[in-house]
């Protein structure tokens, strides 16, 4: 059977992937950031932000066929005031979490001939909405890496890019409309299809260093 990590799968977009995962038939591991949800064996809680965290939750798997760096946070502010903090807590997990986890699993997956799919966000490549500016250049070194990464390896290691993702909070907002008013299919992505995406990346072949959009045609129009 083969072996999936899903980083931050307790998320709503990491929740999506463990359970497509998990229909396919694999072996779905995956991290938590908090120790009181860990809620299956299958869970590993750990810090990816520290190396030795990182190092020290790692040890337990033996075998690892497909990761998918999901995990990172989103902050915004105006960039002539946001406060240090804020731009090292995204870069700190977006960046350098995606990075202490690859390098650790870097041995695994040469061993498999597997594969790696980050998650960037279509802002890698297009400007986010106004106060973006910290967290869309996080997203572009997901995406920059992720082409070199490949490179460098020769393993398949892709990125996926999601637009807006479909939640509770942002049903009504001026937000909503504005998306729905700027893209091709009138609607936000739901992480199921940006799971299926996830998924065709992981085991396709021929696709290399690619950052695939998932955003309803928004960087169309």
């Amino acid at each position: 059977m083969k072996r999936v990590l899903v980083t931050a799968g307790n998320s709503n977009l990491g929740k999506a992937i463990r359970k497509k995962f998990e229909r396919e038939g694999y072996d779905v591991w995956y991290t938590v950031s908090d120790k009181s949800k860990v809620d299956s064996e299958k869970a590993i809680p750990v810090d990816l932000r520290s190396e030795d965290e990182v190092k020290k939750a790692f040890s337990l798997l033996d075998k690892l066929d497909v990761l998918v760096n999901n995990a990172g946070i989103f902050t915004e502010g105006k960039q002539d005031s946001l406060p240090l903090t804020s731009f090292d807590d995204v870069f700190s997990l977006n960046v350098k979490g995606l990075f202490l986890t690859t390098r650790e699993f870097l041995p695994l997956l040469k061993e498999s001939d597997g594969s790696i799919v980050n998650i960037s966000s279509m802002n890698a490549i297009h400007p986010g909405f106004g106060t973006t500016a910290h967290y869309d250049a996080s997203k572009g070194a997901v995406s920059s890496y992720t082409k070199s990464l490949a490179e460098e390896t020769g393993l398949r290691v892709n990125a996926v890019a999601p637009g807006l993702i479909e939640r509770d909070a942002l049903k009504g907002s001026q937000l909503e409309e504005y998306w729905k008013s700027h893209t091709v299919k009138k609607a936000m992505m739901k992480t199921e299809e940006i799971a299926e995406t996830v998924y065709f990346l992981a085991t396709c072949a021929g696709i290399y260093g690619q950052t695939i959009l998932v955003d309803n045609g928004f960087t169309l129009l």
